[in-house]
């Protein structure tokens, strides 16, 4: 695996999108990470025989604003932004089967990928991705009830000293800042409330999966995913591939490459 750069244009604006890849099989397993998140997040896939680089390619983004991504001050940080960067991205490994796996707001931002991409996607693995208002609960909508400068001063430290505690894998608050996490959850809150992210899920021609901890097993997004396959992630919370890896990543290899 190694950190690559990928030269993007959006508007007018040039940066840098980060990724960590590591190039390989015909399967594309392509990561999209959370609010205040990084490509830190999936760091456990790297050490797994059962994904290995004769069968699979695999790329874990830096969204734009996040983790070693740049921080354009002009770029919109809206879902349907961050989707159309993520695209891009992707056009560096047109030929490959695409594999989604999409955490928190990375759902959002993999159902927002376009019919071009998700037409031809393989499978779509959410891991407690946003699909309805009640999803934003966890943070978002928190995030958007005060104003950007009180989320600065108050809300905004106690987030960092709490993720801090846990690990890079489950968070990045540190890589960006208040004001794109609050334009960020702006955005995510609105796509979530218009329940349009559900609709665009069971719409999915792909075989799709809904990943949820069990600690979340009561959540109202689990009974709302139709006839996406459901797994349940034992001892963990929103962050199942943190909290336990061994099990997440070996029903997603399951679910991927089934017999």
């Amino acid at each position: 695996m190694k950190t690559e750069h990928f030269a993007i244009s959006y508007e007018g604006a040039s940066f840098q999108v980060a990724a960590d890849v590591r190039r390989g099989g015909a399967d594309l397993l392509f990561f999209v990470h959370g609010l205040g998140c990084s490509k830190g997040s999936f760091c456990h896939v790297w050490d797994r025989a059962d994904f290995s680089r004769a069968d699979f390619s695999i790329a874990a983004i830096d969204l734009v604003g996040f983790g070693d991504s740049d921080r354009p001050g002009d770029f919109p940080y809206t879902m349907e932004a961050q989707a159309k960067v993520v695209a891009d991205v992707l056009s560096e490994f047109s030929g490959k089967r695409l594999h989604i796996v999409a955490h928190s707001m990375g759902g959002a931002i993999g159902l927002l990928l376009g019919d071009e991409i998700l037409g031809s996607t393989e499978t779509f693995t959410n891991v407690e991705g946003n699909l309805i208002g009640a999803d934003c609960e966890i943070g978002s909508r928190g995030i958007i009830s005060v104003t950007p400068e009180v989320f600065a001063a108050e809300m905004l430290p106690a987030m960092r000293a709490k993720y801090a505690e846990l690990g890079p894998s489950y968070a990045a608050i540190d890589s960006t800042t208040a004001d794109i996490l609050h334009r960020s959850a702006e955005s995510l809150v609105a796509w979530s409330d218009s329940v349009k992210l559900l609709e665009a899920f069971d719409a999915l021609a792909c075989r799709k999966a809904y990943f949820y901890g069990d600690e979340n097993a009561a959540h109202p997004t689990v009974s709302r995913v139709g006839e996406a396959a459901r797994c349940e992630i034992k001892r963990s919370g929103h962050f199942p591939m943190s909290d336990n890896p061994e099990d997440f990543y070996t029903a997603l290899h399951r679910f991927i490459s089934p017999q």
